[in-house]
């Protein structure tokens, strides 16, 4: 059985393993709206369903993440994952 190069993954985004959150960092994020990458077809304006809001810092295991409260749900994400898979609303807007 070959378990070794039998799936091909693709990835979207900045996605560094290497990347970690600065603490200054995390908390600038504080208030800004994100959304995932493959909502990115209704910006500039996106649903309110679709728009998460970066509402909280911690520290775990020495690696800072942030939380993103979606009206569905949190989300805990260390830098790769925020990165990798998430847009800033007001950057995208702006890079239009």
């Amino acid at each position: 059985m070959n378990m070794g190069n039998e799936y091909e993954i693709e990835t979207i985004g900045d996605w560094n393993p290497e990347l970690r959150f600065e603490l200054d960092e995390a908390v600038s994020l504080f208030h800004k709206e994100v959304i995932r990458i493959e909502d990115r077809a209704h910006l500039p304006k996106p649903p309110i369903e679709m728009i998460g809001i970066v509402c909280g810092v911690l520290t775990l295991n020495d690696e800072i993440e942030v939380i993103v409260r979606f009206s569905d749900g949190l989300e805990q994400l260390c830098k790769t994952e925020f990165c990798g898979d998430f847009i800033l609303v007001e950057k995208a807007c702006l890079d239009g």
